[in-house]
């Protein structure tokens, strides 16, 4: 007895999953206290009960699964943009090297500058993550 809770009116509430199945942001749902309880003979018994915990873990992995991709997807970006900053960087050295004039030469140095403080900033603020 000690697991029963008061009911509430949020533990009454009607899942969203089931009126709006293609709405987005499901992984905030939280399943009501009572759907938790583990009571060994009820949900060996119940093939309802089984299939409700099997799909509640499903979803659970694949929101596991999509966080684990995105985050490996955002660590790949940091890496593209720095260098993407650095490749910048690159081509205005390549072009203030070229430069006759000394009015282009300063710009293009300016730029290479700009793009090479780009680059150092975001090593620093992407370290450890």
């Amino acid at each position: 007895m000690s697991s029963y809770q008061a009911l509430k009116a949020e533990d009454l509430a009607v899942s969203k999953e089931v009126t709006e199945e293609n709405r987005h942001s499901q992984s905030s749902d939280r399943l009501a206290w009572f759907w938790r309880i583990n009571s060994a003979k009820d949900s060996q018994k119940s093939e309802w009960m089984n299939e409700f915990y099997w799909v509640n873990w499903l979803k659970a992995k694949a929101w596991y699964d999509h966080w684990s991709e995105e985050l490996k997807l955002v660590q790949h970006e940091m890496c593209w943009i720095v260098w993407w900053f650095q490749n910048q960087e690159l081509k205005w050295r390549a072009r203030a090297d070229e430069s006759i004039k000394n009015g282009h030469r300063a710009y293009a140095e300016k730029q290479a500058s700009m793009w090479a403080e780009f680059a150092a900033e975001d090593i620093k603020s992407f370290q450890g993550k």
